[in-house]
């Protein structure tokens, strides 16, 4: 009976369900329960030290990043980011390039089979490689392989360049005899060459400047900076004489400042540079000497009235801080503004970097404008300006000259003008054109100035001299 109820006892006590083993709260969810009629995010924060372990954080965090900064993979990391990013740039470019040149041979052999289906051929006209005449031969080409004929080859139809057609194919200029030489026969023998030339190769800009203009009919006359096939087509001694007469067909010579008043314009800045004399009595007899001088004189004595007021006493050390807004309109614009504005006439020099009816979506960094009433009317006249820094290279340069050749050829065939004068800035030079329709079919740009303009009071005593005074009035 014993071991009976010892047995029923144990399985009463084996039948009765397990008791849940008591759980304990985390020790920041005990503390906010205890401290809830005072808990705060500020003393949570303190009790707990969240904001210590935050900084300690960001600490160990700052100096590993800075560690890897200093490292090889850091290094290798973004060199192939730079390189992958090239490769990408790269493979869009040359992607949308042969898109382009595939649209439009398509464009223009479609073209071509259309008119040939079109044209009739008589009974006894063979076509064969060997009916191709020479002339033909020079000027037809393809995209990247230079055709060539064989007498048991197939006949190939291949696209002809529209430009290169034109040059080819043009009408003769209308004679002009200058020194027993007509230069507008050599001007076309010269662009046919230069069409020969692009079939075989690509021009390069900075070394290609009068090939590159001269398809364009515009003949570029610079002294002693011709190019070689320039010089081969027209020989250096007509080059030089026809620049010389040139010259002295669009300058007035005899726009001279006498020698007492160049005397005295010079002396007087000299006065302020040396401390001898005050800008504001300078400016009085400036003022005094106008009175004795026509109006292209006086516009310069007023313009340089102003380069007095604005330049610093010594040059500025520092080239890369000065900006091109801060180059044309402190340097170069108190002269020139005097020189090329005159309101009275309704004309202004704008430093507006705008596009024009003439220039389409190009944007000139100046530009002389004719007023119309309340608008802005005809452009004479364009201007680039470039800082004189290591990136100014001459590719950039001659970028410059071929688009201010563009303006004004432009500008000289949509407002009828009989010429248009530009300007190129690069640092503190400057360099004057005049572009006008001289023949029938030939516009010439011509170099017609160069100056160094000053950089501080005192260079501008050194600048006021008979040689650019001379130049500017010209």
């Amino acid at each position: 009976m014993r071991d009976k109820s010892k047995q029923v006892a144990a399985s009463s006590s084996t039948n009765d369900p397990p008791k849940k083993k008591q759980r304990v709260m985390a020790a920041d969810i005990q503390w906010c329960i205890n401290n809830k009629d005072t808990l705060t995010l500020k003393s949570f924060a303190d009790e707990f030290g969240l904001l210590d372990r935050h900084y300690a954080d960001q600490k160990q965090l700052q100096s590993e990043l800075n560690l890897f900064r200093k490292s090889k993979a850091f290094k290798l990391y973004w060199l192939e980011r730079s390189r992958k990013r090239t490769q990408l740039d790269a493979h869009i470019g040359c992607a949308e390039y042969v898109h382009d040149v595939v649209e439009r041979e398509t464009r223009t052999l479609f073209s071509t089979v259309t008119a040939t289906d079109t044209t009739t051929l008589t009974p006894t006209t063979a076509i064969s490689s060997d009916t191709f005449s020479s002339t033909a031969n020079d000027t037809i080409r393809t995209t990247d392989v230079e055709f060539e004929t064989e007498a048991d080859t197939a006949p190939t139809e291949v696209t002809a360049d529209p430009l290169a057609e034109d040059v080819e194919n043009m009408s003769p200029l209308t004679p002009w005899i200058f020194k027993d030489v007509d230069v507008a026969e050599l001007f076309t023998r010269s662009r046919q060459a230069v069409n020969r030339m692009s079939s075989n190769h690509l021009f390069f800009i900075e070394s290609s400047v009068h090939e590159l203009l001269a398809l364009s009919n515009i003949l570029l006359l610079c002294p002693g900076q011709h190019s070689p096939l320039c010089m081969n087509v027209f020989t250096e001694d007509v080059i030089s004489e026809l620049s010389k007469e040139l010259l002295s067909e669009i300058m007035d010579f005899n726009l001279d400042m006498t020698d007492d008043a160049c005397m005295k314009l010079a002396r007087i800045i000299n006065n302020v540079e040396s401390n001898i004399q005050s800008k504001d009595d300078a400016e009085l007899d400036l003022l005094m000497l106008g009175k004795d001088l026509n109006s292209f004189e006086r516009s310069l004595a007023r313009g340089i009235m102003t380069e007095m007021r604005k330049l610093p006493q010594m040059a500025m050390k520092t080239k890369k801080h000065i900006g091109e807004c801060e180059l044309f309109t402190m340097y170069f614009d108190p002269i020139l503004s005097a020189l090329l504005s005159d309101p009275d006439k309704n004309v202004l020099l704008r430093w507006s970097n705008v596009t024009g009816d003439e220039t389409g979506e190009l944007r000139p960094d100046a530009t002389i404008s004719k007023l119309c009433q309340r608008d802005f009317g005809p452009s004479l006249g364009f201007g680039e300006v470039k800082l004189a820094r290591p990136s100014t290279d001459n590719h950039a340069l001659c970028h410059d000259l071929l688009r201010l050749a563009t303006f004004t050829k432009d500008t000289v065939d949509v407002n009828k003008l009989q010429a248009a004068m530009n300007f190129q800035i690069n640092g503190y030079n400057i360099t004057f054109f005049l572009t006008r329709l001289r023949h029938d079919g030939m516009y010439l740009m011509q170099e017609i100035g160069q100056l160094i303009f000053p950089r501080s009071l005192e260079e501008l005593a050194s600048f006021v001299n008979l040689k650019n005074i001379r130049t500017l009035l010209m």
